[in-house]
């Protein structure tokens, strides 16, 4: 991938202000089974430029965390703030890249991309000029007429990153948007990730079931226990913010951190 000069290299988080601001959130609704708490008692500072993930079993209020963020879902209880303002709806300043990339299949990679535009009414020639940067630096550049059907999982992935950073959003959102791609594309696509991060200074939130993911890709892990979801310990990842992926996984301080996020979870050492 080709660095443009639009962009910044990251190499500290900056701290003047919190980009997320969680305190004493929770999220319950109505079921079958009567009362279900799907998120206690939260609370979670994340600072501008950070790239924070979350881990947790399964069921344990990670992506609600997300939603309420975002604005998608709703929150019984506490508060939740971005850039300093509650949350009230879907905001303008966030961008969210699901487990699925979501594409239409008529649409070729770059009206994919465009997609954003359209619906948030940009200027058009911004956003292509936006779209065709996005496709340089992830790696898309002779894709750009090419059908979804045509693309590998980790293409089509790329696309919908792409398309969730179109706007320029001052905060990214991802709900386990690896999930679905083999392993060895699965390290690819974190490898991509951490240079688009230190690239664009863009905070990000990511959801996983991978240690190992979560880790390599972090600041700081989130671990959170089983329903209801609670934030049980938030992990600092002291390594520097380009990361090597063979280097990485053999440092001992990403061993340090990951066998810890395994503790708390109650998982084996060779758990990912």
């Amino acid at each position: 991938m080709r660095t443009e000069s639009i962009t910044r290299e990251h190499t500290e988080v900056d701290a003047r202000r919190a980009a997320v601001s969680v305190r004493d959130a929770s999220v319950t609704f109505s079921s079958q089974r009567g009362t279900v708490t799907a998120l206690s008692g939260a609370n979670l500072e994340v600072q501008q430029g950070e790239f924070i993930t979350i881990v947790g079993p399964s069921g344990c209020g990670k992506s609600t965390l997300l939603k309420v963020v975002s604005g998608l879902g709703n929150y019984s209880s506490g508060t939740v703030a971005v850039n300093g303002e509650p949350i009230t709806g879907p905001r303008q300043d966030i961008g969210f890249v699901f487990q699925r990339p979501a594409l239409l299949e008529w649409r070729n990679v770059r009206q994919n991309i465009l997609l954003q535009a359209e619906m948030r009414n940009m200027d058009m020639t911004r956003a292509r000029s936006r779209c065709d940067h996005l496709i340089e630096m992830t790696g898309l550049s002779g894709f750009e007429k090419s059908l979804p059907h045509e693309l590998s999982g980790g293409m089509q992935q790329r696309v919908a990153l792409c398309r969730a950073l179109l706007h320029e959003p001052d905060i990214l959102l991802m709900d386990e948007p690896f999930g679905a791609l083999d392993a060895l594309t699965r390290e690819r696509m974190n490898v991509e990730l951490n240079q688009i991060w230190r690239e664009t200074g863009t905070t990000v939130m990511l959801v996983t079931h991978s240690v190992a993911e979560a880790v390599y890709l972090a600041n700081r892990v989130v671990v959170m226990s089983p329903r209801p979801g609670r934030i049980v310990e938030v992990l600092d990842v002291p390594l520097a913010a380009a990361r090597n992926y063979g280097a990485t996984m053999e440092d001992p301080e990403y061993h340090q951190v990951a066998n810890r996020v395994r503790d708390l979870l109650g998982a084996s050492p060779s758990a990912d």
